[in-house]
């Protein structure tokens, strides 16, 4: 009847993650019933009535499972999430893509090129945000258990975010350059200092990547 029971435990939790906690608690219930198996024995029950009052006393094993189900599930997107993000990240790109022909459109069939700036930048603020939105909304990874493989899990999947983000946010911050650096030429003509603006665009990024690299140091 041991055997049975112990049968009757693994059956419940077979579907669920095998992680540490899982196993841990498994076992603690299969410990638990067992020893009340044997508490209904020296009461003179049998083996069989002693099972069945065992088994009827658990109640319904599945919230328990299921809770450990979903929380294994949030660690990684789904496939409609998956959908939606490559959806999301297709439409930011199309907008980059676009965002330069605004400026030209607006400069040379309307001569408004403060116009067609503003709706280059609305445009890149746009994707971006898209972006961001789009990383920030993923599911966190949660730790299946407090072990040293699962803690860098956790980390990798931060930090993945993270850098996501940070590309979204430089892509955008060069198209903006860019974008400065022919309007600025074209409309003063100083082609020879307007490459300067590059210069200070690295200087800056620079010193932001250096500014987000300490503020990580000093988290961990």
């Amino acid at each position: 009847m041991i055997a049975k029971i112990r049968s009757y435990i693994n059956r419940a939790f077979e579907d669920v993650p095998r992680t540490k906690k899982s196993m841990e608690m498994q076992e603690e219930l299969i410990s638990n019933l067992i020893e009340k198996f044997n508490d209904q024995l020296k009461l003179g029950k049998t083996e069989e009535e002693a099972y069945t009052i065992v088994i009827s006393s658990i109640g319904d094993l599945s919230e328990l499972t299921e809770g450990m189900r979903e929380r294994h599930v949030l660690s990684q997107p789904t496939p409609a999430q998956r959908k939606r993000s490559a959806t999301v990240i297709a439409f930011a790109v199309m907008l980059y893509i676009l965002s330069p022909m605004v400026l030209i459109l607006f400069a040379e069939s309307f001569g408004q090129a403060i116009t067609g700036l503003a709706g280059m930048f609305a445009l890149i603020a746009i994707a971006t945000g898209l972006i961001v939105y789009n990383q920030a909304s993923k599911p966190k990874y949660l730790r299946e258990d407090e072990t040293l493989v699962e803690e860098f899990k956790e980390w990798k999947s931060a930090r993945g975010k993270n850098k996501s983000i940070y590309q979204a946010l430089s892509s955008a911050f060069w198209l903006i350059v860019v974008a400065v650096y022919l309007f600025i030429s074209f409309t003063y003509m100083n082609w020879h200092y307007s490459w300067i603006i590059f210069i200070i665009a690295a200087a800056i990024q620079n010193i932001a990547k250096a500014l987000v690299e300490i503020r990580d140091q000093d988290e961990n």
